[in-house]
């Protein structure tokens, strides 16, 4: 993966006003995983993956955003969402039928438990789930509901349910750990300083 190319998505993440910061994150977590855990992976492939696999929860695409699921209690599957629009915008990188069906995967599975054979797909995650876990899913769910702590609250106690499970790598493990710790630690100061009123 060259700088260049690095800086192009970065700049495509940005206009899309996209989550950068986790993006790089996950990108870093995906690569130091891989290096205590021994497991190979293709850089390109894996960069792309971590870059664009919430593209389709970005709030400005510049193409067509995916239809809302019908019914309306129906879920959004961001991540199946996303993994449609890879093909196309990684042809725009360069990217090769082969690499696509891998960043495809990894995508598509990036928040599905045991889904996925790929080494990418693994990677990614438990990536994911990391960084959402701990100090970092409190500063992501207040800074997006500034003004509705009890919407806030709720969302932190989903993470450890939702997050927690995908996190299968020992040394993911490892990093989930103390930060599940602060998240469980910070929900109960929470709910007792706040006296119910949110």
């Amino acid at each position: 993966m060259t700088d260049e190319i690095l800086g192009r998505m970065e700049a495509h993440i940005k206009r899309l006003e996209g989550n950068l910061t986790h993006v790089k994150r996950v990108h870093l977590l995906c690569k130091l995983i891989a290096e205590k855990e021994g497991m190979a992976y293709d850089e390109d492939v894996l960069a792309f993956a971590a870059y664009f696999h919430d593209i389709a929860a970005y709030p400005y695409l510049t193409f067509t955003p995916p239809t809302p699921p019908t019914p309306p209690t129906a879920v959004f599957d961001h991540a199946l969402e996303s993994s449609k629009m890879i093909p196309e915008l990684a042809r725009e990188y360069g990217y090769n039928d082969a690499q696509i069906e891998m960043v495809v995967e990894a995508v598509k599975y990036h928040d599905k438990t045991g889904m996925g054979s790929l080494n990418e797909t693994r990677l990614l995650r438990n990536a994911d789930g990391v960084d959402y876990l701990g100090y970092m899913a409190v500063a992501r769910d207040f800074s997006r509901f500034p003004n509705n702590y009890g919407k806030v609250l709720s969302t932190l106690k989903r993470r450890k349910e939702q997050f927690l499970p995908i996190v299968d790598l020992p040394y993911a493990k490892e990093l989930a750990a103390p930060r599940v710790e602060e998240l469980e630690h910070f929900i109960s100061r929470f709910e007792e300083e706040c006296y119910g009123m949110f």
